[in-house]
């Protein structure tokens, strides 16, 4: 989501301003640093990479902004904390930078805006999609959360739910299919909550059925989904439609109930399970990816072996796992009694158990044939070409630089814990 916010302000930047993307902070005019909050460890980050650029600043004339969910959370306090920081922008102010780097340029000194809008004003930056999206883009379709779990900060700093127009939402992936773009990834907080708060507008099931028809887009997926909204519908038409991959990224968080009602998921892990039983029913190839938290308080050890239970129960091809850290306005936003060692140990044997299901995973794939996305060139060897499968696993192999943006058939000859080794099957999908 970060990423695509970052794209987005490149592009807004670059039409409004004439402004370039530069990766040396070094030779830039303008120096952005697009934030994340939803943990501590992110948080600390950013003011130690503001650190790195105190030296610039004190070189030559450079306006230096922070934006995104730290930007929300700390507002003007950002700039006790750092005077080199010239401008505040909160997650519902985006579409404000151009005037604010403009005003900093006539000689304004610190500004700041971190107002939440009701109807989201920013979201408009993203009826226009960013031109260089390549094979594949991102498609915001809902922001902010009103679920509130007790470890969260989301709902505080990125706002109530706020869902886009869909006829926006289609009319931005027709013209990104126009543009050559391939797979489509919809965004938000909570995409199968899309539409519920708007007034006449359609669900998440059915803005899906709309996408599907749209001519040349192959690959559609969706990320985040709350196991409380994931229903039967939204399975049913994973299930019937080839377009919708066969990966699902569902947060489980913890697998004992006492944590899960302490979290205020909302939902049981008999629920939970009872979800994953039909995907896998219904999509016997389906991977399923989760979120995990360890070390939530009162989280004892029994809560931990129910957690590592359902870790090896579901079989995640991948896991997102944390220690527990407070987040400032939530429920437990003072309360972090378990500690510090044991949090490490539980992560730690949780991993461990990750790693031997998420390489098993890839070495199931050997010798098998997969119709994969041709990215672009491998980050490993200029010789070779990277893609992915439809379940999202990253698959190396040597082939032609004509072949990126196309499907190619790949047959996998070699597995590790991250990505797979393939060898190209001439004929190109």
């Amino acid at each position: 989501m970060n990423e695509n916010d970052s794209l987005q302000l490149s592009k807004i930047l670059e039409e409004n301003l004439g402004l370039s993307f530069e990766q040396d902070a070094s030779k830039s005019d303008v120096i952005i640093i697009n934030t994340c909050s939803v943990r501590e460890k992110p948080e600390h980050k950013v003011f130690s990479e503001i650190g790195r650029f105190t030296k610039i600043k004190k070189n030559r004339k450079v306006i230096i902004g922070i934006i995104g969910c730290v930007a929300q959370e700390y507002g003007n306090s950002i700039f006790k904390r750092s005077d080199i920081v010239d401008f505040v922008a909160g997650t519902h102010n985006i579409d404000k930078i151009p005037d604010m780097i403009l005003n900093l340029a006539n000689g304004k000194k610190k500004i700041s805006s971190t107002e939440f809008y009701d109807n989201i004003k920013s979201i408009n930056i993203f009826t226009k999609p960013y031109d260089k999206a390549g094979v594949k883009a991102y498609v915001t379709i809902m922001q902010g959360c009103e679920n509130f779990c007790s470890y969260c900060i989301v709902p505080y700093v990125r706002g109530r739910e706020y869902s886009r127009k869909s006829s926006d939402i289609l009319d931005e992936i027709k013209y990104l299919a126009d543009k050559g773009v391939k797979e489509i990834t919809l965004l938000g907080q909570n995409v199968n909550s899309y539409g519920k708060k708007s007034f006449r507008e359609i669900s998440f099931t059915e803005l899906l059925e709309r996408i599907i028809k749209i001519d040349k887009i192959d690959r559609i997926r969706f990320t985040t989904s709350h196991p409380k909204d994931f229903d039967k519908s939204l399975i049913d038409i994973i299930a019937e439609n080839e377009k919708i991959c066969n990966q699902i990224h569902l947060p489980v968080q913890s697998g004992s109930d006492k944590i899960l009602k302490l979290m205020n998921r909302k939902y049981t892990k008999k629920d939970y399970l009872e979800k994953i039983y039909l995907l896998k029913r219904k999509i016997p190839n389906i991977a399923i990816t989760t979120d995990i938290i360890v070390g939530f308080p009162y989280e004892d050890d029994n809560d931990f072996m129910e957690t590592y239970n359902i870790v090896k129960e579901v079989g995640y091809v991948s896991s997102f796992s944390f220690k527990y850290t407070p987040r400032p306005f939530t429920k437990f936003s003072n309360i972090d009694n378990i500690p510090e060692n044991v949090k490490n140990e539980r992560l730690k044997t949780l991993q461990n158990l990750q790693k031997q299901i998420t390489l098993q995973h890839n070495k199931s794939a050997i010798g098998k044939i997969f119709k994969v996305l041709i990215e672009g060139v491998s980050k490993k060897s200029d010789n070779e070409l990277t893609g992915r499968t439809e379940d999202n696993r990253i698959v190396n192999f040597k082939g032609k630089k004509s072949l990126i943006g196309q499907f190619a058939n790949v047959k996998i000859i070699e597995s590790f814990q991250n990505s797979l080794k393939g060898k190209l099957i001439e004929k190109t999908l």
